[in-house]
């Protein structure tokens, strides 16, 4: 719905009595103006907070629910785009870096995100690419040795 600012300005003027002086008009109109600038700004920036408020979360509970907390273990660690040397190295990363892991071929192990921040408040960047299990553990005591069992 596209709201067009002036009419509304105009249609609220029309219900003014013709004997108001022309300065107490021209402040209505002001006011008018301000308010309906103001109330379409704030709806935007509420429209726009709930879109991006209804992304995130779903993608995010899409990702702990279906990978598993996982950190690399060297440096400069190449995350190729599949599972062998033979691939495209798309990224590296570092001892300590925080990934989500779903699935072991062979002796790679696929990552579907990078993890920045700490539970409750961590976040998570997409990232499709395959590291060596020997660069891989999991975060927690049972699951430690998950990727190279």
């Amino acid at each position: 719905m596209v709201i067009n600012i002036y009419q509304v300005a105009l249609t609220i003027l029309s219900t003014i009595p013709q004997k108001f002086p022309i300065m107490k008009i021209l402040n209505l109109y002001k006011v008018a103006i301000s308010i309906i600038l103001t109330s379409a700004s704030s709806l935007l920036l509420m429209g726009s907070a709930w879109a991006q408020q209804s992304q995130k979360p779903s993608y995010d509970v899409k990702i702990q629910n279906n990978s598993v907390c996982s950190f690399i273990t060297g440096n400069n660690v190449n995350i190729r785009s599949g599972p062998g040397n033979q691939h495209q190295v798309i990224t590296q990363l570092n001892r300590g870096d925080g990934v989500r892991a779903t699935q072991r071929k062979g002796n790679w192990v696929m990552i579907v995100a990078r993890v920045y921040g700490y539970p409750p408040n961590e976040s998570f960047k997409r990232l499709n690419g395959w590291v060596f299990n020997a660069y891989i553990n999991g975060c927690s005591e049972d699951k430690f040795d998950m990727w190279r069992n």
